[in-house]
Formats: structure tokens, sequence, C-alpha cells
């Protein structure tokens, strides 16, 4: 495990300096002897077991800012993931009924200006309506998907079911302390367009007291939600329809065998595609079942008690399709067990919920303990994109219904002119496949992605265009490094400083593809604990090698609260929301070569304007290398003020701790500069860079 060393102060070159010559002779000349000795090192039998990364001395860059205007930086792009399970991380005070004070002033000194609830694979099989009201009243939930639907559990090993605690009343408090807007993924995989439809209503109805409240209404919800304490309606302005729609697991029940397609009657070569955008019925043979918000593999055995109640995965189910067995056996339907002799194998059957529930042993047989119940049945009819998208829109027309197909153009596609979608969702990791690579050849594998990354979602973009004939945003519901596994080399990577500057470049990427809102993956974790016990449940991460979970978080808990490195760097570049993303490039700069990717600047920059700043933002992405860069403004008039902050720790792989919470941390300083139109700056390794000039006229 990494120990924190004494924080390392900041490098910047003091004043202005006389121009230099560029650098471009330079790295000719260094290309071509490294081909040389790469060259020699192969004629004569000799090859590197790997790649070193080793601090050199550069000549100087050139950082070049203009006056030209590109659009803005959008205030949303800095939001974050919030977990609902397990008191929300750790972030959730139940004894008092409200998000711990210190959390929350974390979280502002963020600047987090987004948050999405009930997140990503924790809204697959999440039923809102369990989680509202008093806390004694509120049914469990599932926290993590479907496991049946073979849902790769990367995240962790949790126990089922999880409480309601934190609901969408307490999201949507957090929301208004905040000052933030929402973004809420509605289930698509359990649930219906007219669930969406009504949790669309009770968290942004207006209530009005003279309003029609009869049940099922707009006004019904949003007097139900005064009812339990929130008059006024909840800041939620994106909803998306499901989570990753787009890929093997994912599919829920369209993962069953095809019986019917929805209102679509055309040809389609990507049928759950087809299932996700118009509905439709399939068909199970032979699956498990779970309990109540319990798909786990054990809650398809009888335990042998009276009255036991078992859920098909995937309801409703077609009237009359359902066969269940026990132990293979089949048993019959019936009506009421009340009429049920004492040894029947019988069961009642509900199509709407899918509830399976056989006798007590007097009205009815128990299915002896350790028997394994399965059922075969049709899943269906379920409600596609387009039902979704048509009764929450009906509910509230001003908020953006999302798809969730990710990059399958397919859908884009099916969908033409003619259907609509308010914004594309999209989620973007970076994910090096080579785990067992030397560290540093992991780092510029890493650093690659985001500039990748940048290139896919241009291309997004102009796909929608195209298939859409209008400018559809593109919205990143989650972004970072994919959380497991982590490299050999170092299982605590998730929490390095090089994580933060990994979400520094894909941050740049989004905001100079100017998309409108961007949550980081993820707002806070609980990464210094094996075991943490919440509400009489245990939560036991998927732990590395030195007892640390995998979660990339913003903020480490429980209380005390920690901001990891890359809140830290969200914290730096939420300074930019709202501001005029001016042009700048870093000419002569250093690259980076990771095999098999095209080559990385080393040094990155983001310039924007405010009324008063000219805000110059430099990533340098290399572990170990400075870079020394001349800074030229170009038509801009400045003064003679700026203020400079500098992100940085003792090494690449720092990161804080509950010993060491400054680690790495922010460091600002007041500079004066002169009146020229250039000065000289320092970059140091593994670094984030926000130069703020003060700004004489626009």
């Amino acid at each position: 495990m990494l120990t924190r060393v004494s924080k390392q102060s900041p490098a910047g070159v003091r004043g202005p300096a006389p121009r230099r010559p560029r650098a471009r002779a330079w790295h000719v000349v260094a290309s071509g002897l490294a081909a040389f000795l790469a060259a020699l090192m192969a004629l004569s039998g000799i090859a590197p077991a790997a790649r070193i990364l080793r601090p050199v001395t550069v000549p100087p860059v050139e950082v070049e800012v203009s006056g030209h205007r590109d659009g803005s930086i959008s205030r949303y792009l800095f939001g974050a993931n919030l977990l609902w399970p397990y008191n929300a991380e750790g972030a959730f005070d139940a004894s008092s009924d409200d998000f711990y004070p210190s959390f929350i002033e974390d979280v502002r000194s963020l600047g987090i200006t987004a948050l999405r609830y009930p997140a990503g694979t924790t809204s697959d099989s999440f039923d809102w309506l369990r989680a509202i009201g008093p806390e004694a009243r509120r049914q469990p939930n599932e926290p993590y998907g479907m496991q049946a639907a073979g849902k790769s559990r990367v995240c962790c090993i949790l126990d089922n079911p999880v409480p309601s605690t934190v609901g969408p009343d307490e999201f949507g408090r957090l929301l208004a302390d905040l000052g933030a807007i929402g973004t809420i993924t509605v289930n698509f995989v359990t649930g219906n367009a007219t669930e969406a439809a009504e949790f669309v209503a009770y968290m942004t109805t207006p209530y009005s007291r003279h309003a029609a409240t009869n049940p099922g209404s707009p006004g019904y919800w949003a007097a139900l939600r005064a009812k339990y304490g929130h008059p006024a309606p909840y800041d939620v302005p994106y909803w998306e329809v499901g989570n990753e729609q787009d890929g093997p697991g994912q599919y829920g029940w369209r993962a069953g065998r095809i019986v019917e397609m929805g209102r679509h009657k055309g040809n389609c070569n990507d049928i759950a595609v087809c299932l996700y955008a118009f509905g439709g019925t399939t068909s199970f043979s032979d699956q498990g079942v779970g309990a109540l918000s319990d798909d786990e593999l054990s809650a398809s055995f009888s335990t042998g008690e009276p009255g036991q109640s078992f859920y098909v995965y995937f309801p409703p189910v077609v009237r009359g399709s359902q066969t269940v067995f026990v132990d293979g056996h089949r048993w019959a339907p019936i009506k009421d067990l009340g009429a049920a002799g004492r040894g029947a194998d019988v069961y009642t059957f509900d199509p709407a919920t899918g509830e399976i529930l056989f006798g007590n042993g007097k009205r009815g047989a128990i299915p002896p303990v350790g028997q394994k119940i399965t059922v075969s049945y049709e899943s269906g009819p379920h409600d596609g994109f387009v039902e979704f998208y048509a009764a929450m829109k009906k509910v509230n027309p001003h908020i953006k219904v999302c798809e969730a197909e990710e990059e399958n153009t397919v859908f884009l596609q099916i969908m033409g002119r003619a259907h609509r979608y308010d914004c594309v969702e999209l989620h973007k990791y970076a994910k090096p496949m080579d785990l067992r690579a030397p560290l540093a050849e992991y780092e510029e594998d890493l650093m690659a992605y985001p500039l990748r990354e940048g290139r896919e979602v241009g291309m997004l973009q102009e796909a929608t265009r195209h298939y859409s004939g209008r400018d559809v945003p593109i919205i990143l519901s989650e972004y970072g490094q994919l959380v497991v596994p982590m490299p050999d080399a170092d299982p605590d990577f998730n929490l390095s400083l090089d994580e933060g500057i990994l979400i520094a470049s894909q941050l740049r990427q989004w905001a100079l593809h100017h998309l409108p809102l961007a949550e980081k993956y993820l707002l806070n974790s609980i990464p210094f604990l094996g075991e943490y016990r919440l509400s009489s449940h245990i939560l036991s991460s998927n732990i590395n090698a030195h007892g640390l979970s995998v979660d990339s978080a913003m903020i480490a808990g429980p209380a005390p609260f920690i901001i990891e490195p890359t809140g830290e760097a969200v914290r730096l570049m939420s300074q930019l929301a709202g501001t005029e993303l001016l042009s700048s490039h870093v000419v002569d700069g250093l690259f980076m070569h990771p095999r098999g990717q095209p080559a990385v600047p080393v040094l990155q920059s983001l310039a924007a304007l405010s009324p008063s700043l000219i805000d110059i933002l430099v990533i340098n992405t290399s572990p170990l290398t400075s870079v020394k860069a001349e800074v030229t403004l170009d038509g801009l008039e400045h003064g003679s003020n700026m203020l400079y902050s500098l992100l940085h720790g003792p090494n690449a792989l720092a990161y804080n701790t509950l010993e060491h919470p400054d680690a790495v941390t922010t460091t600002t300083h007041l500079w004066r500069l002169g009146a020229a139109n250039s000065f000289w700056w320092d970059f140091p390794a593994h670094s984030v860079t926000l130069l703020q000039v003060q700004l004489t006229r626009r």
C-alpha cells in the first residue's frame, strides 16, 4: 500500500522569460535515436521485457490560447452517480434521516451540479414505490440488478434484499440542498411505462391543493409527495429509459425467445434492439425464481416453511402461460389455496407481479426443503422505449427522455425521424486490457482512452444527426475507469492521482464536444473497509490485495469523509462551469506512444473565458516527466494578477487515506504577471494546473 509522502510544492516558473526556439528538431532526433536503438536491440537478439518510462529533460513547448470563442462549457458537466443501497454507501445518516452535513459540505466544495439516481445497475430492478413514505412502511429493493439475466456482478458481493432507506425523496432533498439537477434512470428490465410516468409525476409535478387528485393522476402523485413532506417538485430534467440496454446480460426480458414483437412490423436485424424500442413478448423455459427483491440463485430453493412466495424474474406474465416445477415435477395452478387439500401439489399465480404462492401444509402442499422451484412462461407484453417516452412526456413535456442503447446505431436507424427521443445516454469507461503490463505501459494505455472516447462521441453525434435529422444531445451518465479489475502492478490504482489525471482528461473531451451533462461514476464509496455494517446488513465489497474496495469515487467514506484525487480533479475543473470555451493548442509537445494506439500528447490544454478571468487548464498526463511551456495569449487583454491552482501529489500513484487525507491536494496561490502576452510556466509530472489570468477587456 502506498504511504503518504510530504507534499511537493508548486513548480511554477516565476515571471516571463525570453522566447526560446521550438522543439520540433529535438523530437525528430529523439524519435530517430529511439528507432535506432530498437533496431540495434532487435539485431542483437535483445528484446525489452517491458517499456519503462523514465523522467527526461525536455525542451520547452508552447501553449497557445486565442480569443476565438467556441461555444460554452455546460454548468452540468460536473455531475456524479449516487448509489442508493447501504445508506448511499455510508453517506446517509439513518438516525437523523439526512445526509451527513460533512458529506454535503464536501460535495458542495467539489462543485457538483448534477446527480444520477438510482444510478446504473442499481436501477435495473429498482421499484421506486417501495422507497417512498415512512421508513417503517417501505419495502426493500434489490441493490445490484438481475443475476438471472446474466448481469456481471463486478461491483460487489451483497446481501439481498436491502432496505430502501435512501429513496426518491431523500435524493430530491439532496438535490435541493446542493442546488443541483437530477437524472433518474427508470427501471426498464422489470418496470413498465405506467410506473415510469408515475415516477415522473411524483418527482416533477407542482403541488396544488386545488388540483385533481384522482388516483393515478399527476395531481395525485404531487399530493402524495406533499404528504410525505415536500410540496415543491424536485429539479429532475433528465430521465433515462433503462441502463446500458445494449449488451449481453443487460437484455433482461429481451434475452428470452421471441414470441411477439411490439408495434414495429418491419424487418429487424437486431431483435434485442427492436424489443427495446418497441416492446414485445418473450418466453423462458425452466428458469429459476426469486424472492421479493432477491434474485440470487439461492432464492430459488424451498426453505420448507409454509406459505412461501416466489417471483418470476420478468413480470408481467401472459395469463395461463406459466408452468411451475418443484424439483422437476409439474405442480398445478389453482385460484384459491383455501380450497386445496392438505397434500395437493398446487399454487396460486398472479400474472401482473409474477408471484407464485404455495400452500401451508393444511391447504396445499409445502415444497420440500432444498428443492428447486423453476418456471416456464411467456414474459410480457412489455412496453418499449416508444411507450415509455409517450407516457413520460404526457406527464411532463418539459423533461428530456433519453434512450439507453449506448453506441448501438441500430436503435437510431429504426427510430429514424418518425419516433422521438430527447437525448442519447452514453457510458465511457477506460479499460486497458493488459492488466499484467508494467505500470508505465498500463498508464500510457489508460491515458490514450480519453482521446479515443472523444472521437467516438463525435462520431455518435454525427450518426444521431444523420438518422434523426436534428441535433440530439448526448449525455455521459457514467464515465471513468472500469472499476474492476485493477492492474496487477497496483491494486489500489483506482484511488490514485493517475485516476484523477484520467478524469481530468475525460472531462476535457466532454467540454470540447459541448456535452450538456456528464456524471462520473462514482460520487462516493467505502474504500477503506472490507466489511461495513449498515442497518443490520453487511456490505462485503470486492476487495483488492490491500483490503480496499475497487470503487472509484470522488469521496471516500464512511464518515469522516475524504476527497480523493478524482474529486480534486473535478473540484478544480468545475470552476470552468458556465464559461465560454476558447481555442487553445499545445505546440511542439511531447507524446507518449502506447502500443497499438495513437500517440498521446503529454500536455493537454483547455481554455475558457468568464466575465473576469481567462482560464487556462493544462493537464500533464505523464507520471514522471515535467514540461516547461511558454503560455501565449493571443487577442486577449489581461491584467497583472493571476491565480494558479495545482493538483499534485508526491507521485502519480499517491492517494488520500484516513491517516493522510491531504497526500494529494490542490494548492492555490496568487502571482503577478508582467505586461507581455506570454509567460513561462513549469507543468509538473502527473498534475493538473489551472491558471486564471485577470481579464481587463472582453
